[in-house]
């Protein structure tokens, strides 16, 4: 298998230290309890206007341009899936399952029936096989390559209602991917400003970086009774949103820092959901040379880190401390994986140092995007944790597009930031393994023939259960070699208003918003 970063890629780190990365702030660990639900009063009506405050607003609205929330949750009320799920759990779009050849390479999608755009076009499989093609092509301006090129030869309309997807290799996991990927009219493919969807919303007013508005598609082809529009306002301040929300400027609030939650809880005219979700701390090796070649070195670190002081100091005590890169919201996640303790384990780190020849300890520079409040937090808390065992880090704390920069040039030691991936990849942990291919261009010096090998087999199997099982082993091999060691598995944390109807906590689990299913309470 071939695993490439390409432009995207760059992009997508780019996005992820800078807007995205806003959401090591949002924390989501299942409220959803009775208690919250108590504060929900009234019956949903119909119409009126629900607004969202977040920290950005994508400067795009065509969904295949970003795989960010600040893009995807605006437009999700616009675009649909092949597989999105319907009331009745049935795929909106396609008519059923994929049909696939005996080698794996050839999957024949036939369409659901009357199914149109918001200006009244039908969907074909012309438009399918057009965004298919789109970010399956290496040098398309999208996230979205990074699960398609390489992967998928071409994609074909063999009637209108039947579209044909050949592969360059068998790929399971395009399964996966097909939940996620939106299907946009084939005429704004091209275009950033404008996007045409199937869904129940269309685009209405935008202010480009400052608020989007939706409007209702009236033409939409099944009975909706939620709000007439859909507003999203660009609000860079958490506390500025907090007011707004409490105000009742704003319906829902995004990102809302760990240490609000407490507060959140005790007003009874607003509601906190701390959920799981797809939201990770990646950490990077330049393993081609010293001192993060030598394993030992890399688990001295791992042990040293002060995963508690992460989760107390930095998140309120909203994100649990990790063991292997996947959190709980990843198919690849281990509940029974326990290697590291989530105090310093000093004498540890010590007796591995030692090992490795650094009994005085050594010196190494972490890189890092001062682009988010929490990062930069993060790191000092680690580094003072790993003080204690004589390993000293300075932190070097970049703007966004030059960490960015540098990571891809593999110009440091040890980088860190922080990854969203549930709005692409749902609860796949593809996005996040594929760094740590050894044929990844982005992947400096580690290799583990095995962890190929199973990243490989998960990524080409069609059945759910066997490729979590497999990207579970994956996810064992990167902790036990310390290559992927966050200290916390971060949660989505959204505040709401009572007077609207509850967001979906297992859509907030796939790293979504739902949008579209809220409605007014009266």
């Amino acid at each position: 298998m071939k695993a490439t970063t390409s432009k995207s890629s760059y992009r997508r780190l780019i996005t992820g230290v800078g807007v995205a990365t806003a959401s090591l702030l949002l924390a989501s660990c299942g409220s959803g309890s009775s208690e919250s639900d108590d504060k929900f009063d009234g019956d949903p009506v119909e119409g009126g206007n629900v607004v969202f405050g977040m920290p950005a607003v994508s400067d795009y609205v065509n969904p295949l341009v970003a795989t960010t929330n600040a893009l995807a949750w605006v437009t999700d009320p616009i675009v649909e899936t092949l597989y999105t799920p319907g009331d009745d759990s049935k795929p909106l779009l396609a008519a059923a399952e994929p049909e696939i050849s005996k080698d794996g390479l050839t999957w024949t999608i036939d369409l659901a029936e009357g199914i149109t755009f918001s200006n009244g076009d039908p969907l074909t499989a012309d438009h399918v096989a057009a965004v298919i093609n789109h970010v399956a092509n290496p040098a398309a301006y999208t996230d979205w390559t990074s699960y398609f090129a390489y992967f998928v030869k071409d994609a074909k309309a063999k009637s209108d209602s039947t579209v044909e997807i050949n592969l360059a290799m068998p790929y399971g996991v395009l399964r996966s991917h097909l939940n996620n990927l939106p299907i946009i009219h084939k005429s704004v493919l091209e275009k950033n400003d404008t996007t045409i969807g199937t869904g129940p919303f269309e685009l209405g007013e935008v202010t480009q970086g400052q608020s989007v508005k939706l409007t209702r598609n009236d033409e939409y082809r099944e009975e909706y009774d939620g709000p007439e529009t859909l507003e999203f306002r660009a609000i860079p301040n958490a506390g500025t949103r907090l007011v707004n929300l409490r105000e009742g400027k704003i319906d829902v609030m995004t990102d809302v820092p760990a240490s609000n939650v407490a507060t959140l809880d005790k007003d009874d005219s607003l509601n906190v959901e701390v959920v799981d979700a797809p939201i990770s701390v990646l950490t990077f090796f330049n393993a081609t040379k010293a001192p993060f070649d030598d394993i030992r070195v890399r688990q001295a670190l791992a042990h040293a880190m002060d995963r508690e002081g992460v989760s107390e100091l930095v998140y309120a005590d909203t994100a649990p401390p990790a063991q292997g890169p996947a959190g709980p919201a990843l198919d690849a996640h281990d509940d029974e994986l326990d290697l590291y303790s989530a105090a310093p384990d000093v004498e540890k780190a010590k007796e591995l140092l030692a090992e490795a020849g650094l009994e005085d300890g050594f010196e190494f520079k972490l890189s890092i995007s001062n682009s988010s409040d929490a990062t930069v937090k993060m790191a000092e808390v680690l580094a003072q944790g790993w003080e204690k065992a004589g390993i000293k880090a300075t932190i070097d704390s970049t703007d966004a597009g030059t960490w960015a920069a540098n990571w891809v040039k593999g110009d440091y030691q040890m980088s860190m930031t922080s990854f969203v991936t549930g709005v692409s990849a749902g609860d796949s942990a593809f996005p996040l393994f594929t760094s740590y291919a050894s044929s990844n261009s982005m992947n400096f010096g580690y290799k583990n023939e095995e962890a190929d090998r199973l990243m490989g087999e998960a990524w080409a199997t069609t059945d759910p259960a066997e490729r979590a099982d497999l990207s579970r082993q994956v996810n064992k091999i990167l902790a036990e070699d310390a290559i992927a060691i966050p200290p916390v598995y971060p949660r989505m944390i959204i505040a709401q208003r009572t007077d609207v109807t509850a967001l979906d906590a297992d859509q907030m689990a796939l790293g979504r918003l739902d949008a579209a299913a809220l409605r007014r309470l009266g």
